[in-house]
Order: structure tokens, then C-alpha cells, then sequence
């Protein structure tokens, strides 16, 4: 691990002069404490973000603050602003606050207090805002739980966590840290399902770097909505070369050069979504709710819908059986609003039958996506004043195929797509798309019209509220 944050720290290396070093206080239950790992003031993650750091100006001071079993919540088991560690933290003056709580908040005797949750997090975040230091303040999503272990919930940190650390941090104006999704691959390296070894900690100091010395929040070059090898393709087009249309580093303007360090930028968005407002992978293998994998809009199942595991096109599917099946998805997007795009694959399906649709009324309708009578992709999504007309491509879907099929706003004209190609667009811009607020449906129109509802497959759905580009 050593020669691992050796070289990061050279490629951070040319950030030194961009950053001024900083004291950093980390607070934190026994994930930021360092349980488990035997040297823990050099490698647990405060010990190893300190290494990072120092590795571009030697300044840069770490200081732990963890405490084991502690609560963010102050009617938890054991408050974390009762300890020593909390009053030390404070006296620290210092001009960064990392904060992460809430692992030992899922454990069911303290969620019964999740009320209190963003309340007595704001509380703690004015503390140190107060001082005389008026330190940068950052709060992290927590780290996954692997396992159920000490009676700490899994799905409490992964569905109900954080949405609150977003509310929060649009409430405080502080800045968030998801350290969730960077280590959901790697629960091979929390030897007790809950907290990281050595290696593991190692990853939430790197990734807590790159946020501290400024890089880049979006990494997606080719405008797909995932940063991933397409994107580093797209930099190795250029690498070393002088170019600002895909310069990430240094923020916020970058340095109209191609290097490693824009390599760095785009490794700490690997995987990310920016835009993305909602994705099923339906993957589920029971139940009535389809997860949101970004958390805020989980669907309801209604009729019966069948939960396929092994059948879909990216690990399971949905089934729906044309009859009175579909998934009520909640408010996601307003029209009106601006850019959008949905994605979806589909299977099956018939003449008329809708994929996604807005609206609970007959007089407030929107097909998002579904066929016409010769089941070809088609939208009803139209413009606000003049009444324009449907938008249908010739391309059936139908056919007992898996097919991707996508419709994009990017606030002048509607695109369908199927299977990655561009098959209908309008001719003529459309300045503004008709307002709806009402509730999104999949597999079925919004009214629930008998002939609308889907019989066949669903997979992979995603919503982003900008204009992505499909291959």
C-alpha cells in the first residue's frame, strides 16, 4: 500500500502550489478511529490522507478525532458530541472538518431517532462553523456495510443515509463527499463487513484528496452520462497535448494541458453518473419496491409484476404482463424544466403499449416512450404552445428483441433512439416542452388506458436531467 500512495502522491504532486496547506480534522465513529487496522495513527485513513497530502507540501496536518461506536444522533447509545475527542476537535482550530457519522446511527435502538438525523447533524456542522477559523466543512456519505454486523442496517446507510446528507448539505452550503460508491466494490477488503483494513482505508484517503486539493465533480467527456474507458479513451486522444475541452485539472479552469493529473481527475469520477436522476437496474429477485440505485425515487410494483434475475440484459429484468402491471416511479421531472433523457431497455410489448408516461388524468397524458399502432418507438412528448405533433421513428420494437431505446431534449429538438442509433428527430425546434408535475409511470400510460399497459421485459432504467449522448 506504501508504493500505492507513493505514486499518487507524485501525480498530486504538481497540485502544491494550486493548494495551501491545511490543518484537517477528521471526525468520525471507529471507521475514522481506525478499528481493526494495527498501526492505525500511519494507516488508517486520516494517517494515509496525511501521507497523500504531505506528499505535495509537507505542511499539511491530519489529526484523527475518531471514536469507536459513536452516533451522530444525540439520543443514539452514545453520542459522538459527549466524548473528549469532540471538545478536542473543536479546540484543533482548524480549516477543514471532515466529518463522517452515521454507520452506528443504523443500528435500530438509535434510526428510531432518524427524525433527529439532519437536525443534530446542522447542530454539529454550526459548531465548528462558529469557530474562529470558520473552517470548510465537508460531510461524507458513509462507507457501505457488507454485512449485517453489531445490528447496523445495511439498507439504513445505502437507501435512508444518503438522501439526508444531501438535505443537509444543501442546507448548511457545505460541500459532500460520497465515499459510498468509491468502496462498493471493494467490500473484499472489510474483513468484518464493516470496517476497512489497511488497503480499504487507503481508498478513502485517496479519494478524500482529490477532493481537498480541487479536483473536477464530472469527469464524463463524451457527454454518455458515465464516466468510464470511453472517457479515457477520450483523453488519451489528446494526452500531453494542449487542449481545454477536456482539461479537468486544476480547478476551476484547468491548465489547457492534458496530463496525469487530469488522469487523477478522472480515475476520482470513475463509474459517477453526473446528471443522473434516477436508475433501476431491477435487479431485485423479490418484493414491491424497484430500488433507485441514486435513492430518491424507488418504484412501487402494482398488479403483479415478476421479478426475473437471471433474464435481463444487465443482470435481472421485470416482467409485466400487459394486463394491470406496472411501476409507479413518483414526480421525477418536470418537462417544462429543461434538458432531459430517458433510457431504457425493453423487451417484447405490443402495438400502443407504453414504456414510460407522465400524467394520472385523460387530459394530462404524456407518452415518454412507447409504439405506435405498427409498434415503432414513438413520443406524445409536445411542445407548450403550438400544439406539435408526436415524434415517431419507422423502427419497430416489437419484434420479441432486447432493444435500448432513448428519447433526449436538449431544449431545441426530441430524439429517439434505438439500440444506440439515432432514429427520429424534429425538423424543426420546439424552444419549450409542455409543463407536467404529475406522476411517472413504467409500463403503462398515465391514465391507465386498457391496450397501454407493457407485455414483455424492462431493464435498466435511467432518467438524467440533462442531454446525454447515446453511441
Amino acid at each position: 500500500m506504501s508504493k500505492t500512495i507513493t505514486g499518487i502522491g507524485l501525480t498530486l504532486l504538481a497540485l502544491a502550489s494550486l493548494v495551501q496547506a491545511k490543518q484537517v480534522s477528521c471526525v468520525g465513529d471507529s471507521i475514522t478511529y481506525g478499528y481493526g487496522i494495527s498501526n492505525r495513527t500511519v494507516d488508517s485513513y486520516p494517517g494515509q490522507l496525511e501521507a497523500l497530502l504531505q506528499e505535495t507540501d509537507e505542511s499539511w496536518v491530519v489529526s484523527n478525532f475518531g471514536v469507536n461506536s459513536k452516533t451522530l444522533l444525540r439520543r443514539g447509545d452514545q453520542p459522538y458530541v459527549e466524548t473528549s475527542a469532540y471538545r478536542q476537535a473543536l479546540a484543533s482550530e482548524p480549516d477543514i472538518v471532515i466529518i463522517m457519522l452515521g454507520t452506528n446511527d443504523a443500528k435500530p435502538e438509535n434510526w428510531i431517532y432518524s427524525e433527529d438525523y439532519v437536525s443534530d447533524y446542522c447542530d454539529l456542522i454550526d459548531r465548528f462553523q462558529e469557530l474562529s477559523t470558520h473552517p470548510e466543512v465537508w460531510i461524507c456519505k458513509p462507507v457501505p456495510a457488507f454485512e449485517d454486523r453489531w445490528n447496523i442496517s445495511p439498507t439504513v446507510i445505502r437507501d435512508e443515509i444518503p438522501p439526508m446528507i444531501d438535505e443537509i448539505a444543501t442546507l448548511r452550503d457545505v460541500k459532500v463527499i460520497d465515499l459510498y460508491q468509491p468502496l462498493l466494490p471493494y467490500g473484499d477488503l472489510f474483513p468484518d463487513g464493516i470496517h476497512p483494513n489497511t488497503e480499504g482505508a487507503g481508498i478513502m484517503a485517496q479519494t478524500l484528496a482529490m477532493f481537498l486539493l480541487g479536483m473536477l465533480d464530472s469527469a464524463d467527456l463524451n457527454g454518455d452520462g458515465l464516466t468510464n474507458f470511453l472517457d479515457m479513451a477520450a483523453l488519451g486522444e489528446v494526452w500531453l497535448c494542449d487542449s481545454n475541452s477536456l482539461d479537468l485539472v486544476p480547478v476551476p479552469e484547468g491548465d489547457d494541458f492534458i496530463n496525469s493529473l487530469d488522469l487523477m481527475g478522472l480515475c476520482q469520477n470513475w463509474l459517477t453518473t453526473p446528471g443522473m436522476v434516477a436508475h433501476w437496474l431491477l435487479d431485485e429477485e423479490a418484493g414491491d419496491i424497484a430500488i433507485d440505485r441514486i435513492g430518491d425515487f424507488n418504484g412501487l410494483l402494482v398488479g403483479e409484476p415478476n421479478w426475473c434475475p437471471d433474464a435481463g440484459v444487465t443482470g435481472g429484468a421485470l416482467s409485466l404482463d400487459g394486463l394491470n402491471d406496472y411501476v409507479e416511479l413518483g414526480t421525477l421531472l418536470d418537462p417544462e424544466d429543461g434538458p432531459f433523457s430517458l433510457v431504457a431497455w425493453v423487451q417484447g410489448g405490443g402495438s400502443g403499449q407504453v414504456i414510460l408516461s407522465q400524467g394520472n388524468t385523460a387530459k394530462n397524458t404524456i407518452t415518454m416512450l412507447g409504439t405506435n399502432d405498427q409498434g415503432a418507438l414513438m413520443t406524445t412528448v409536445t411542445d407548450g404552445g403550438r400544439g406539435t405533433s408526436d415524434l415517431v421513428s419507422a423502427n419497430i420494437i416489437t419484434d420479441g428483441q432486447w432493444h435500448q431505446v432513448g428519447l433526449i431534449w436538449d431544449e431545441v429538438y426530441r430524439s429517439l433512439y434505438v439500440d444506440g442509433t439515432l432514429v427520429a428527430q424534429d425538423t424543426d425546434s420546439l424552444y419549450s416542452l409542455k409543463s407536467s408535475n404529475k406522476i411517472w409511470q413504467l409500463g403503462t400510460s398515465g391514465n391507465k388506458a386498457q391496450g397501454t399497459f407493457w407485455m414483455g421485459m424492462v431493464d435498466d432504467v435511467r432518467v438524467y436531467n440533462i442531454a446525454v449522448t447515446l453511441p
